[in-house]
């Protein structure tokens, strides 16, 4: 690869030998993929092992010293960063997620201190997985993303460039300023390759959330790994539809980039979108493949349920809102648990605007600032989700063959909440 001066003043180790081992790291990715050079980078969003990984083979302990090597003489990231949630919200719910006391000891001994330490090297403290809230980036803009739907988020709705990093790289990036250009860093990787349109029968303005992300699963399922084009989705996307839209296509699939006809900002037409090049595929999202989509995330058949989980991603402000209009003067069923994930800054407005008091009144639990997909692979028993992402999560992440999993809306997991039954809709 060629380095420029400060560069190479970096991998020699004359700022130190924190950035000193994350350059090694970059250069060694960069030469793996056939790297020519780096990139400057404007800004990078970090996915801590020792703050959001507690279960999977104890990844806090080893990411401890991983994260000390990277960070043992550094006072600051070169970059603007924000960060993951945190694995649990140990206050309000770590208990009743059947977290036990020496579980969170241990998760208080590994994650308050490893948080500590980043917000000292002056990352934000967004601990959300949808941190474009907090940093947008601009067209053609380098940047360095931990996280599948925020990494989607970034190529395709701001066209800002990141491939798909995970935690070690984001933070290598972060501490150095500078990025291998490699995939969809490179104008000529970010093509569309297939387009995807609605069918006979699919009426996308018709959809509620969920059926965004049976929507989304069903496109993934039909590009595989191949860039797909959008066409026939409304010009009007709000910002949950397509966080929704994006959630699962980003962690079913590889892919860091995908267009959405007049809507994205590297797609205003179909020629852009593929570089004026043929679709080498064209597909239709059919009923079937929608309703084969929630079938794929429903793995329950007892109608009694444990657990509602919403908030994977956080629950946005029109979530709140419905959530909070659905449970109004009703109460959650003595013997189910309904937790609502949501970010501090989403938290703070929709108290301001009166949605979490309704849903707290009900005897529902909002938590901040934690994943509730990896959180909620702690509990066991019948799980209600309006998450396709969550329900995966449920059902694969855990050995825990007691665990499944009713998928629906946010209506839907509400009413449930409140019967304690889940009334089956499709």
């Amino acid at each position: 690869m060629q380095l420029d001066d400060q560069e190479k003043k970096m991998i020699e180790g004359e700022e130190g030998e924190a950035t000193r081992r994350a350059m090694e790291i970059l250069v060694a990715k960069g030469e793996a993929e056939g790297a020519k050079k780096m990139v400057k980078i404007v800004y990078a969003h970090l996915m801590p092992p020792d703050t959001m990984f507690f279960p999977f083979g104890r990844q806090g302990k080893w990411a401890r010293d991983l994260t000390g090597t990277l960070t043992s003489d550094l006072s600051r990231l070169r970059v603007p960063a924000t960060m993951e949630p945190k694995f649990v919200d140990l206050e309000c719910c770590a208990r009743r997620m059947e977290f036990s006391e020496s579980q969170i000891d241990e998760m208080q001994n590994i994650m308050l201190p490893a948080a500590n330490l980043y917000e000292k090297l002056g990352v934000i403290p967004s601990y959300t997985a949808l941190p474009f809230v907090i940093f947008p980036t601009k067209l053609g803009e380098h940047v360095s993303v931990a996280e599948s739907i925020a990494i989607l988020w970034y190529n395709t709705m701001f066209g800002s460039r990141c491939e798909r990093d995970d935690g070690v790289t984001s933070l290598a990036a972060a501490i150095t300023g500078v990025y291998p250009e490699i995939g969809v860093h490179l104008a000529h990787n970010r093509y569309g390759e297939v387009t995807i349109r609605p069918g006979k029968g699919v009426d996308p303005a018709a959809f509620n959330y969920t059926d965004w992300d049976a929507y989304s699963l069903a496109a993934s399922r039909k590009c595989k790994e191949k860039t797909p084009v959008f066409l026939g989705l409304p010009k009007n996307l709000t910002f949950t539809q397509r966080k929704h839209l994006l959630e699962v296509i980003a962690v079913e699939s590889g892919l860091a980039i995908m267009h959405i006809v007049g809507v994205t900002p590297e797609a205003p037409t179909v020629e852009a979108a593929f570089g004026g090049k043929k679709p080498i595929a064209e597909f239709e999202i059919h009923p079937d493949d929608i309703e084969e989509a929630y079938r794929s995330a429903t793995t329950a058949t007892d109608p009694k349920i444990k657990y509602i989980f919403l908030g994977c991603p956080h629950v946005t402000l029109p979530e709140f809102r419905e959530l909070a209009k659905v449970l109004d003067g009703r109460k959650v069923h003595p013997e189910v648990t309904l937790i609502v994930s949501t970010n501090r800054q989403f938290l703070m407005i929709a108290q301001d605007m009166g949605y979490v008091e309704p849903i707290e009144k009900a005897g529902g639990i909002v938590a901040q600032d934690m994943c509730i997909a990896f959180s909620g692979t702690q509990a066991s028993g019948t799980i209600a989700t309006d998450s396709i992402k969550a329900a995966f999560f449920y059902t694969g992440f855990s050995s825990k063959t007691t665990r499944r999993v009713w998928l629906g809306s946010i209506a839907e997991c509400a009413n449930a909440a409140v019967t304690g039954k889940w009334n089956e809709r499709r």
